[in-house]
């Protein structure tokens, strides 16, 4: 992943004055309650976002649990199903100098509901939901691997060329504790 140097010093600075108390934690196991409500992070590239149509099934998401979906207004087209859904999105007047998410009202919207997990479906980096995943109190928070997600993520999956995105949402899914 291509991370730009003006996040990394960003995203560090913002590390200094934040400063969480890991204090909940879900438990997924028979015994635990597992997750109940999951903030999937909507792949911006065309690719990934026709497999993820099929995956999350936006038109009908998971039942029983409550889903909320983000993505950018460019990406939006990608998903024409997402009417019946909670859908979050951020445009270009939304973004600072860093490309993250300025807009007070987009962040207080999101945080009213604590997600129990939050996903982030990018294979590529995106700093919009890089930082919005480090602003947002959840006790799971599952991204793929960078040198910037291991530090916001909670678990991070390796992409490897030749695997098929198909299995990294199986994988997904199985550390979510969700069964369909």
């Amino acid at each position: 992943m291509d991370i730009p140097i003006s996040f990394k010093i960003y995203l560090q600075w913002k590390n200094l004055f934040n400063k969480k108390e890991d204090n909940h934690k879900i438990k997924i196991s028979k015994e635990g309650r597992g997750v109940r409500s999951i903030l999937f992070f909507l792949p911006e590239k065309i690719q990934d976002a026709k497999i993820v149509n099929y995956l999350v099934k936006v038109e009908n998401p998971l039942p029983g649990y409550d889903i909320g979906l983000v993505c950018s207004e460019r990406s939006k087209m990608f998903y024409p199903h997402i009417d019946n859904v909670k859908l979050f999105t951020f445009n270009d007047e939304d973004l600072n100098y860093f490309d993250t998410i300025k807009s007070v009202l987009f962040m207080d919207t999101i945080k009213s509901k604590n997600y129990d997990a939050i996903v982030d479906l990018n294979t590529e980096f995106c700093a919009a939901t890089t930082m919005l995943a480090f602003e947002l109190d959840a006790p799971l928070k599952i991204g793929f691997d960078s040198i910037v997600n291991r530090k916001i993520f909670t678990i991070t999956l390796e992409r490897k060329e030749n695997t098929f995105f198909e299995s990294y949402f199986s994988r997904i899914l199985d550390l979510l504790g969700v069964k369909l």
